[in-house]
């Protein structure tokens, strides 16, 4: 089958969103589907179009099967509201462009957020007669306001019309997870309209393997170290005040270290803790791609997570667990929602309530001293990513859900196509 993504964030980019696509499309070209992907020049975390890819309106490349066309869009480093606003609009437009021109196809798939990326592939999909899949990773505007400071005003509320739209437009849904599915079922929409399609990872780049010695050299990290990772986004929804809090319990043993990789917007609040308190156990790194970031994992003998307890995160199932769980490394929550079931079910990890310092501190404290535990706890998730989380699996379920829907007719549209 003709498949077109539109996804605003793709490789080299860093990001749970950039991974699902990619991991997506590549393994979707393994199963025989033609496919093509609309994206922006690579400009995340950072807001500035990476090198090799500036002054630019459109490129093209092929990477793995995968026919990668690229397209121009606003970029800044400036985080508030018009920056961003003008990043997703003007990807919007120039994924529309691009769309109509991309050839012929059979199904549209646009992922979201930003709400405005799935806009543009219902339009698409309008133009091209193709059916139209919107895969919700986030539900916006929802994740606006649940991730910022910004009010519930009038531009929410057309956006949540917006979201509305989309949804009974669409032949199908996919949803991050269950939580999300059930919002959207809560909205109206019938349930067996949408199929939980998770995040996973790529086991082809995350696996066990030694520790890379030259690289623990590097980062100071010795040998009998019992190191603790996290690696993802330092933002308004992750709880660093406890990691910070954990980190400075544990500051008089000696050999635990905390290895926290990441960006976003919290992370200079986060650095300004570990420095007030001088917490020299904690060490910091900015987000680094996933080929390199396997070696990392790797030094670590357990990961963790903590969130805040918001709403939103009762829907979420933190992408970065299963990076951990396919290098065979037990995990450590703060957590609500349908991720405590699964680590409860299947004895991968730990879970705590959210701000609990105590409980979170004990946990790792289990661990440390309990390394038959660990080593255990860890097989356990290597085997849960590889029989259910690997992207090829979750390849194999977008299949068959784009399989079942194939391009619409003028029936499907009411009497009327684009050309008529």
């Amino acid at each position: 089958m003709r498949i077109l993504f539109i996804s605003q964030y793709f490789i080299p980019e860093i990001g749970a969103a950039s991974e699902r696509i990619t991991g997506l499309t590549f393994n979707l070209s393994k199963l025989g589907h033609k496919v093509t992907v609309i994206t922006g020049f690579p400009n995340y975390p950072i807001g500035r179009i990476y090198p090799g890819y500036r002054k630019k309106l459109f490129s093209m490349e092929h990477k793995n099967g995968v026919k990668i066309i690229r397209v121009w869009l606003f970029a800044s480093p400036k985080t508030g509201a018009v920056a961003r606003l003008l990043n997703y609009l003007s990807f919007m437009f120039s994924s529309i462009i691009a769309g109509i021109f991309t050839g012929s196809i059979d199904c549209t798939i646009a992922t979201s957020g930003p709400l405005f990326t799935a806009l543009a592939g219902y339009i698409i999909s309008i133009i091209k007669r193709s059916s139209f899949i919107f895969d919700v990773r986030d539900i916006w505007p929802e994740r606006i306001y649940a991730g910022t400071n910004i009010k519930r005003g009038l531009m929410i509320k057309a956006l949540e019309k917006v979201e509305m739209l989309l949804y009974k437009k669409a032949s199908r849904i996919t949803a991050v997870t269950n939580g999300v599915k059930d919002n959207i079922v809560s909205k109206g929409i019938f349930g067996e309209k949408t199929t939980v399609i998770t995040n996973g990872v790529d086991t082809g780049i995350f696996f066990p393997k030694p520790s890379n010695k030259s690289l623990a050299e590097k980062l100071g990290i010795k040998e009998d170290n019992f190191t603790v990772i996290y690696v993802g986004t330092l933002g308004l929804l992750q709880d660093l005040r406890l990691v910070a809090a954990c980190a400075e319990r544990l500051r008089y043993y000696s050999d635990i270290i905390f290895l926290i990789i990441g960006g976003g917007a919290k992370r200079d609040e986060f650095i300004d803790m570990v420095e007030r308190n001088n917490l020299t156990n904690v060490k910091i790194l900015p987000p680094i791609p996933p080929q390199e970031l396997c070696d990392y994992v790797n030094l670590a003998d357990v990961g963790i997570n903590a969130n805040t307890d918001h709403p939103h995160n009762n829907m979420a199932i933190p992408v970065k667990i299963f990076p951990y769980m396919a290098c065979a490394k037990p995990i450590i929550l703060a957590n609500t929602g349908e991720i405590v079931y699964l680590v409860k079910k299947y004895n991968v990890g730990r879970c705590v309530s959210p701000g609990n310092v105590e409980a979170f501190t004990d946990a790792v404290l289990e661990f440390y001293n309990n390394r038959k535990l660990c080593k255990q706890f860890g097989e356990n998730g290597y085997k849960l990513v590889s029989e259910r989380f690997s992207m090829n699996r979750l390849a194999e379920d977008f299949s068959n859900v784009i399989s079942n829907y194939p391009p619409l007719t003028k029936d499907d549209l009411g009497g009327c196509v684009a050309g008529d």
